[in-house]
């Protein structure tokens, strides 16, 4: 337990930079926790677009980050990345560099170890974000643009779904991507450790394993 309440302090410690310097310096938790919002939205409803094959599937990935939400579960967070996220793509991304060290026989266990990381944090800030609906305003692609209807008063925010094979690839906050804060979490983690792999997987709450011929 004490293993991956490091982790997750680690996660909102990371500064992300983006295109816009202002946003580098935004709290980590806060990237996080706009991200959870994307995930976890409590209403799709459609504004009038054109055609719009993803559409559906990001009206499908709603319902089921809300009722994850809803429950306030990591399980029930990675269910719905299982079943509507591409998790081996997002998680191959995130070695940036080092994918090549990831050994092969390993590989099942770490996007396994990845999606209950990422689960673990919408959960953990899925308590502290609220949102009335989500519209779909535009389709360009391969990405599905919404604009999350905040609560309190607070402004619209805009979202950017990326989809490929049936699948969420990425979203997007504020410019700042899953699958980027995800690599710069965890390429940060292998460079300090070495370039040693097997430290992330430690990072992740998994068997850290013997290092690979390639970390000797």
């Amino acid at each position: 337990m004490c293993r991956k309440d490091t982790a997750m302090q680690k996660l909102t410690k990371q500064t992300i930079l983006t295109e816009n310097p202002s946003e580098a310096r935004r709290p980590a938790s806060m990237r996080w926790a706009m991200i959870a919002a994307a995930l976890w939205i409590p209403l799709i409803s459609a504004a009038p677009v054109q055609a719009c094959s993803g559409k559906a599937l990001v009206t499908r990935a709603g319902a089921a980050f809300t009722a994850a939400a809803r429950s306030r579960s990591a399980s029930a967070f990675a269910g719905a990345l299982r079943s509507h996220a591409n998790m081996p793509s997002i998680a191959l991304f995130a070695l940036g560099k080092y994918r090549r060290k990831l050994p092969s026989n390993r590989k099942a266990e770490y996007v396994r170890l990845t999606s209950s990381y990422v689960a673990r944090t919408l959960a953990d800030f899925s308590r502290k974000f609220r949102a009335s609906e989500v519209k779909i305003v535009n389709c360009r692609g391969n990405k599905v643009e919404t604009k999350l209807i905040q609560l309190g008063g607070r402004p619209p925010q805009r979202v950017v779904w990326r989809v490929s094979g049936g699948k969420v690839a990425d979203v997007n906050v504020q410019n700042v991507w899953l699958a980027q804060l995800l690599r710069n979490n965890f390429t940060s983690v292998i460079q300090k450790g070495g370039g040693n792999i097997n430290v992330l997987f430690s990072h992740l709450g998994g068997n850290p394993g013997r290092k690979a011929k390639s970390d000797r």
